[in-house]
């Protein structure tokens, strides 16, 4: 059954409100009408089978017939440099689709230095919701601002019990397997996984990271794009701890 997004302030009380764009794709995009049944979700980790009562142009009203609540155990925070163009887009929705937790994007000396305007934040956010919807996960990976490397790392050792691996293209025998980095994850929450920009880090930021704890580790021989590494480090990660295994 789909999945749709409404806002936590529009469901009260049993009954919920979905308005403007969504309320739009609704009805005259997916055409659901006064008596459908359709799942809706919140964005912080609840799920409610509801159906509608009534039905205008930009606004729909519903009952909730039964709600559940969902989140993931085992979280990934993703640390990327931000590939260029539209790739970003695209890694924000297969990301959210795989269900990262959040995408923290990283300034690097390799990268061009940026920000992100209120527009364009909240298109990224836009996506990160479709990428929910499109999955069913009751949750909305959250995109940060960008921040430089160094506050990037410090912010990932914040975070306690995570894991913390950096795929590094020139890592050599240096780098330790993802198995035996992962050796303890049954006491771990979630990882943070940092990725470089087109380039790679550079050798002084990779010493900073590795002086405060963090794993580099191999992706392979093939030299990837920011969005191919993203992907495959968080594919991998996740199936160390089943989530691609079969039940």
């Amino acid at each position: 059954m789909p999945h749709f997004y409404v806002k936590p302030e529009n469901i009260k009380n049993d009954s919920f409100v979905m308005e403007d764009e969504a309320a739009h794709y609704v009805s005259a995009v997916r055409r659901f009408n006064i008596n459908d049944e359709i799942m809706i979700f919140d964005g912080t980790g609840n799920s409610y089978k509801a159906k509608i009562t009534a039905s205008s142009k930009g606004y729909i009203e519903g009952k909730i017939i039964s709600s559940s609540y969902n989140m993931p155990e085992f979280k990934i925070n993703l640390f990327t440099a931000i590939p260029k163009g539209d790739r970003f887009e695209w890694l924000i929705e297969k990301a959210g689709e795989l269900g990262i937790y959040e995408i923290v994007p990283i300034n690097t000396k390799r990268s061009v230095n940026t920000s992100f305007s209120p527009n364009k934040h909240e298109r990224y956010e836009k996506i990160s919701i479709a990428a929910s919807s499109q999955c069913g996960r009751n949750d909305i990976m959250k995109i940060n601002e960008p921040v430089d490397f160094k506050t990037a790392c410090k912010k990932a050792l914040a975070t306690s019990n995570f894991i913390n691996i950096i795929p590094w293209e020139s890592a050599g025998t240096e780098s330790a397997s993802l198995e035996s980095v992962f050796k303890n994850r049954e006491t771990a929450k979630g990882a943070n996984i940092f990725i470089g920009p087109e380039g790679g880090f550079e050798d002084e930021e990779i010493e900073f990271a590795k002086s405060l704890g963090i794993n580099t580790i191999t992706l392979g021989e093939n030299i990837l794009r920011v969005e191919t590494a993203a992907i495959v480090a968080c594919v991998l990660v996740l199936n160390l701890f089943g989530i691609y295994k079969p039940k």
